[in-house]
């Protein structure tokens, strides 16, 4: 990226869908639709700091950590790296994944800078979280009992969803105008990023994870600097670019290997293809029901493979229809064979990419190939029931 800035905002609005804020986003800098790296949180921050696709880094979910030999922007030693010190459920786990207690107030960043926040964004409860903290507002009631309440009322759904979005522009609004009050507006680039999409009823389905669909593989990237023009970009980009762009803002040589690009303003994007990688994670279940999901994606659809057994596809969607709210949302919208389809193994097609089924396969073998052992951590009882009460089972 053709700037020359000191310091780095990322700011990652959790489960936020390129549809529902890029119009938006697109008055401030100029604004991407972006593929996702997984449909899982910690895979794709791992792809976002290090540039890497899902199989070269190997945090495939919360258990995992980033391994001592793939480095990332935290790792980068030419300025200081922080994640906020917001207290919430939502944020510690990056300091476990990332391996760092360096945190503050964008207040108190010491240039030169990155500084990294993960929003609440449109996680549910939707519009829930405490803008402080990035604790639970509505007393004990976490995600999956608040969309255990709201299933089957769309309506309801998506205007929480907007209030959540709306309040998570807001906060990157303020983060802004610290940055204009600490009078580092020319020095410093901010970045509006997402991690995953989000579902609102599309397919008979709530939430995240499980399925690959537009809904939940774009997300938004927008840049926001002064010597940046506004606007909606062409074509998609990628969550391994961001790395190296950030690099390149910084005007250094990246230490790292990537996978990605840096963005310039003007440069085509319409033959870039995107790859997003999501394997099931069951954290206190005491059976294996391995499913894959891997798929490619253009600015105008993608081709989603989906690796398992017909008896893991069955017995996993059987225990979200019967104990999650996703299959209570499935319940009351009766839509059961369109939801089962997806999780069974095979091909699935959206809109009209321009690339075929062979070369997305092909595109899919290469990730897999270079597919690393995952470091392990053991997750202790309180983790695991947070991100129980997240939906992330």
């Amino acid at each position: 990226m053709d700037l020359d800035v000191s310091n780095i905002v990322l700011f990652v609005g959790d489960a936020v869908r390129y549809d529902s804020l890029n119009s938006r986003l697109s008055e401030l800098g100029p604004t991407y639709k972006t593929v996702a790296a997984s449909l899982l949180t910690p895979a794709s921050f791992a792809t976002m700091l290090s540039g890497v696709e899902v199989p070269s880094h190997g945090v495939y979910g919360f258990d995992n950590v980033i391994p001592e030999n793939v480095e990332t922007l935290v790792d980068f030693q030419e300025g200081n790296a922080y994640f906020s010190n917001k207290t919430g459920v939502l944020h510690e786990d990056l300091h476990r994944i990332f391996g760092t207690e360096s945190k503050c107030a964008l207040e108190d960043a010491e240039p030169p800078f990155i500084w990294i926040v993960r929003d609440p964004g449109g996680h549910a409860p939707y519009g829930g979280y405490d803008g402080e903290t990035y604790e639970y507002e509505r007393g004990e009631e976490a995600a999956q009992q608040y969309l255990h309440r709201v299933a089957g009322d769309t309506e309801r759904l998506r205007a929480d969803y907007e209030t959540g979005i709306n309040d998570s522009l807001a906060r990157f609004r303020e983060l802004r105008d610290v940055i204009r009050d600490r009078e580092l507006e020319d020095e410093t680039l901010l970045i509006y990023a997402s991690d995953h999409g989000e579902l609102l009823g599309e397919h008979g389905l709530v939430g995240h994870n499980h399925i690959a669909c537009p809904e939940l593989v774009y997300v938004p990237t927008t840049f926001v600097h002064p010597g940046l023009s506004s606007g909606t970009c062409e074509g998609v980009i990628r969550h391994s670019d961001l790395a190296p762009t950030i690099v390149d803002a910084w005007n250094q040589s990246p230490s790292f290997r990537s996978s990605g690009v840096s963005i310039e303003p003007g440069r085509d994007f319409e033959e870039r293809i995107g790859y997003n990688h999501f394997e099931s994670a069951f954290y206190s279940s005491r059976f294996d029901f391995s499913r894959s999901v891997y798929s490619c994606w253009d600015s105008d659809g993608g081709h989603v493979q989906t690796d398992t057994s017909w008896f893991n596809a069955g017995m996993i969607y059987a225990g979200i229809l019967l104990k999650s709210a996703k299959g209570r949302q499935i319940i009351y919208d009766r839509k059961f064979a369109e939801s089962l389809e997806l999780f069974l193994p095979g091909w699935n097609t959206y809109g009209t990419p321009s690339f075929s089924k062979d070369r997305a396969k092909k595109i899919i073998d290469e990730h897999l190939d270079q597919r690393i052992d995952s470091d392990h951590i053991q997750i202790d009882e309180e983790t695991q029931q947070r991100l129980s009460d997240l939906g992330y089972r």
